[in-house]
């Protein structure tokens, strides 16, 4: 958490979009791939599970903690579910360029649950909290899709370990990065910047968009 107070106004003054598009990072370039070694994209939707599931918890989700900062019916706190059988949201990953399809490794990314309750439909974009102050660097929901200028809605997803294991990072200026960790909060296991726990993760095709375009195939053949 020092770290990113410290170069926070670095990021402020050398963050343009042209960073965003060619992070330092991108000399480890490659597809991240999820559960099934497909490269993701992304026009679809993943489940963020945990690499250990299920002795290591649930997917990740939202959820609606006493303290949550933002003034909001709708939960904006990014947690991983304690239970394998809990629900969890599925998301987009979603590149900095808008014509990139593909998700490459250590490439920005906004980070979007797929939410169907048009309410809280504008509270679906991870970001960091409190960059600006020392309190927790938690991840809640609130950000703008697709804005190079703000420095908290930006992550990057790496490898850990092999077997198709990634940890998701946040870097506040090129190649000054922390890693996404979980901790116990207000009855949830909360994501949080952390910068010597990576969860590891892996990432889940949400297969229903698929069935829903094949079962749409299928009905309009007959139909014809």
């Amino acid at each position: 958490m020092k770290t990113i107070l410290l170069f926070l106004f670095l990021a402020i003054i050398f963050l343009p979009l042209s960073a965003l598009a060619t992070p330092f990072n991108q000399l480890l370039i490659g597809d991240v791939v999820d559960t099934n070694g497909k490269p993701l994209n992304a026009s679809n939707r993943y489940w963020i599970t945990p690499s250990n599931s299920p002795m290591d918890g649930g997917p990740v989700s939202l959820a609606f903690p006493c303290d949550q900062q933002q003034k909001t019916t709708c939960p904006t706190s990014v947690v991983q579910s304690f239970f394998p059988t809990e629900g969890g949201i599925a998301v987009y990953f979603k590149p900095s360029d808008p014509k990139q399809e593909k998700i490459v490794v250590s490439s920005p990314v906004n980070i979007q649950f797929y939410l169907d309750y048009p309410l809280c439909s504008n509270l679906s974009v991870w970001k960091v909290d409190n960059l600006n102050s020392k309190l927790p660097h938690t991840i809640s929901t609130g950000a703008k899709l697709g804005n190079p200028n703000d420095v908290s809605s930006w992550f990057q997803i790496m490898p850990i370990g092999g077997d198709r294991k990634y940890k998701l990072v946040f870097c506040i200026i090129e190649d000054i990065c922390e890693d996404i960790g979980v901790v116990p909060q207000s009855g949830y296991q909360r994501l949080v910047v952390s910068q010597d726990n990576p969860k590891p993760f892996v990432f889940k095709l949400d297969d229903r968009i698929v069935k829903a375009a094949e079962a749409s195939m299928i009905s309009s053949y007959y139909d014809a």
